[in-house]
């Protein structure tokens, strides 16, 4: 459901997604340097949620190729910080290690064959 066609509704839980700089608020808001309807839009969401409010934001993703690590949205920084709870994610794990752990899945998975 988009922000704008959830004014006036509210639900028990309420996940806002993709609250990063770039997205919320959106690239062509901050270069035209108009960024109040975001915030409003954001806003809307935030208000919706009767229990329980969760916004994500990835850490690094790809776009055209080249990857990219997003800078938490300003509407984030702008909420009382007592009121939220930073989760941190998974730890950065090195490609050997990664190759290491995928391998051992792999001989899981043909030992059970």
């Amino acid at each position: 459901m988009t922000l704008h066609a959830s004014k006036g509704l509210e639900f028990p839980y309420v996940f806002l997604v993709g609250m990063e700089e770039g997205l919320l608020p959106h690239q062509s808001s901050i270069d035209e340097d108009n960024i109040d309807e975001e915030r409003h839009l954001a806003y809307v969401g935030i208000t919706r949620a009767q229990k329980t409010l969760i916004f994500t934001l990835c850490r690094e993703s790809r776009q055209y190729g080249k990857l990219v690590r997003p800078e938490p949205s300003r509407f984030l920084m702008e909420l009382p910080q007592d009121d939220l709870t930073w989760e941190s994610g998974p730890k950065v794990i090195s490609i050997p290690k990664l190759m290491q752990k995928g391998q051992s899945h792999l001989a899981n998975i043909r030992t059970q064959s």
